[in-house]
């Protein structure tokens, strides 16, 4: 029955006119599974082979499969092509050169390996990553498993690809909200990372969170994690669980050669979105645009329909193309620092301001971008005659005042904390560097100041709205493999 389900498949006129058969992966839940090379780039692709007489609306099904190519992401194994036949739909999608992260477990297990905790902390959070996006669109993977998790190489700095999201539903129609199988999901992956489980193995949740032996090795942030997505009965987003104190440190801009870089890219982002933050009050009572931030909260609230008080970049270019900003995909870069496609309301007003300050077509290096800023940051603060400082209380007295109370109050902006900065006295040779040594605290997007991979103890707002009810297991060292 296989070989004759895998011949019917590469045996498509179809299929063979741009794909040639390489080797075939078995089946499953709808047909055959095999490995595909393209004719005209030599590129290894991933071909699911969907029965047609298996559907319940074949036509609907392939329409939705069709529409599925446009949901792409870095850390996505999206669908690049769809093809069909009289019987059967071919959904190709490109081919990780790592393997996929199941096998990879099984092999771990089989010599008792473990993975480096930041390793397991950046692969979920790339999963996560690809959740937030996808579930913007309203596509749902509803089985995610280890093996749905690819890798771009076998190297330590791989890339996860998270495949066959929207499939399911694309195939049976009539779909569900899978946010919370997702998660459940991520749970699971991120025990089996954590412990060296096979992904048979983690499905023991109880046994194995029960086990305080296990987790000695592991950081406290790590079991709260887990606990969090598989055992408390806590709301939660994809978006939401990026903001874990585990997770919160990870960075993950693709394209950086090295951490050092990745950290520098941060951080400078961070300078850019505490300055505008700093300039919103001014600025906005300057232009009289209370009112606008007003819209923009009712907006970004009418957006956020999880309620989780975040919004995907996705949904946020969106917010600002209908409100007519220009600049929108710069600004919002910048203000997702940590490149994780999350914003809450004080980024998305950050991004907002940032947009309409830069010049149309001018700055998109975030070092252009700082250096535009802090000119503005003097000419709305400088107290002296020369334009170059600016007093510390001065600031203070300004940014109190209903904008900034806005930003206070649904953005969780300090503005006493970001101050706290600088010494009395802020010139231009101090301004952006006491911000990039503050690290963007005063809000949510602070780095490096709390939670797993932080030198001090954990303690954020995601931590004061999920306590935990059951006491974690002592932390040790870490374990690197």
């Amino acid at each position: 029955m296989l070989d004759h389900t895998l011949a019917v498949g590469v045996r498509s006129y179809v299929l063979q006119q741009h794909y040639t058969f390489e080797h075939d992966l078995g089946l499953w839940a709808f047909g055959a599974l095999q490995v595909l090379k393209d004719r005209r780039s030599g590129a290894l692709k991933t071909c699911k082979a969907a029965a047609k007489g298996r559907l319940p609306e074949p036509r609907a099904a392939g329409e939705r499969l069709r529409k599925l190519a446009e949901i792409q992401h870095p850390m996505l194994s999206h669908v690049t092509d769809v093809k069909e036949d009289a019987d059967y739909f071919f959904i190709i999608s490109a081919r990780a050169g790592g393997g996929d992260v199941g096998d990879w477990l099984e092999r771990l297990a089989a010599h008792e390996e473990v993975v480096e905790e930041e390793t397991c902390a950046s692969y979920v959070a790339q999963v996560l990553a690809a959740l937030v996006h996808c579930h913007s669109c309203g596509a749902y993977h509803h089985e995610l498993r280890p093996g749905s998790v690819f890798l771009t190489s076998r190297q330590p700095d791989a890339r996860v690809l998270l495949s066959d999201v929207g499939v399911l539903d694309a195939l049976e129609g009539g779909s569900k909200n899978g946010a919370e199988a997702d998660l459940q999901g991520v749970g699971l992956l991120a025990l089996a990372l954590l412990l060296g489980l096979t992904p048979s193995q983690a499905e023991d949740v109880e046994r194995h969170l029960d086990d305080p032996d296990l987790w000695t090795p592991r950081s406290q942030e790590a079991f709260d994690f887990v606990k969090l997505l598989l055992v408390e009965d806590v709301p939660c987003t994809a978006a939401l669980a990026l903001q874990h104190p585990w997770l919160r440190n990870i960075l993950l801009r693709p394209g950086l050669a090295s951490a050092g870089l990745a950290r520098e890219d941060a951080l400078s982002r961070l300078t850019c979105y505490l300055l505008v933050l700093l300039l919103i009050p001014v600025e906005m009572a300057h232009r009289d645009l209370e009112t606008r931030m007003e819209r923009l909260l009712a907006d970004f609230q009418r957006m956020d329909e999880d309620g989780d008080g975040l919004l995907s970049t996705r949904l946020a270019l969106r917010l600002l193309a209908l409100r007519g900003v220009r600049n929108g995909e710069v600004a919002v870069a910048v203000a997702d620092a940590r490149g994780c496609g999350v914003l809450d309301f004080s980024a998305m007003a950050a991004a907002a301001l940032m947009a309409d300050l830069l010049p149309e077509g001018g700055a998109a290096r975030v070092d252009d971008i700082l250096a535009c800023l802090q000119k503005l940051f003097f000419e709305a603060y400088a107290t002296d005659d020369d334009g170059a400082v600016a007093e510390r209380s001065h600031v203070a007295e300004k940014v109190s005042n209903s904008v900034g109370n806005l930003l206070r109050r649904h953005g969780d902006v300090s503005f006493n904390e970001i101050l706290l900065a600088f010494d009395e006295e802020i010139d231009q040779e101090n301004l952006a560097t006491r911000l990039t040594e503050a690290s963007g605290r005063g809000t949510r997007l602070a780095l490096f100041e709390s939670g797993f991979l932080a030198k001090e103890e954990p303690g954020s707002w995601f931590t004061n709205l999920f306590r935990t009810c059951v006491q974690p297991p002592q932390r040790r060292e870490i374990v690197r493999c």
